[in-house]
């Protein structure tokens, strides 16, 4: 089975607006979950996991810097 990697850059507000839809997504997982293992709500809990771990351990890169500081 072939397999794909993707990489994508993210502002702020867009790591905060995607980490509140994964736990979203998780807990309706949570719910619907409640009477026992269905299709596709296992492998979505899964993957919604697997992806807030990475973003919580992904190292952030600063692209931009303070322009309120004076010139020296």
């Amino acid at each position: 089975m072939t397999t794909y990697s993707h990489t994508i850059t993210l502002d702020d507000s867009q790591r905060i607006a995607l980490e509140a839809a994964l736990e979203l997504m998780i807990r309706h997982c949570d719910e619907q979950l409640a009477n026992g293992p269905q299709a596709p709500f296992l492998a979505h809990r899964t993957s919604c996991e697997k992806i807030l771990k990475k973003l919580i351990e992904c190292t952030p890169n600063m692209t931009s810097t303070n322009s309120f500081s004076r010139p020296s």
